[in-house]
């Protein structure tokens, strides 16, 4: 083995550092690219929020439109169903109130019916002629 100079020895020292300095620099470059690709992702990700919260947001909304709806359908069907029974009880009560009436009339009918009859007998019945007779009763 040889032995080295000083300058030898500085200027082996000076190569290293340069290719160090070289490689440094590299190392600087490829973080500041990695960070700057991890900035445009992060970007990326907060508009893929933004859109993920505006749709959120539409789905909120349409789950409150349909709670509304639902609601007033609700509503509705309480309706139908109050006019249904309201209808069914104005007819109940017209088939109760003819049935009475006509009953009034019928039985009107069949009295009448029964005083006619009635007066048929007697008028219709002829009573047999009682005649004299010459027989002097015994």
């Amino acid at each position: 083995m040889s032995s080295i100079s000083r300058e030898e020895f500085d200027a082996r020292i000076e190569t290293i550092e340069t290719r160090m300095d070289g490689r440094v620099a590299e190392m600087r470059a490829d973080i500041r690219g990695f960070l700057a690709a991890q900035a445009e992702r992060d970007k990326a990700l907060q508009e893929r929020d933004k859109r993920y919260d505006m749709m959120w947001m539409g789905v909120q909304k349409i789950a409150d439109e349909s709670r509304e709806a639902i609601r007033q359908a609700s509503t509705v069907k309480a309706n139908y169903r109050a006019a249904t029974t309201v209808h069914f009880l104005g007819v109940a009560s017209l088939l109760v109130g003819a049935h009475f009436a006509n009953q009034a009339a019928v039985l009107t009918t069949i009295q009448t019916t029964l005083a006619a009859i009635q007066i048929g007998k007697e008028v219709s019945s002829p009573k047999p002629v009682v005649q004299p007779s010459t027989v002097p009763p015994q």
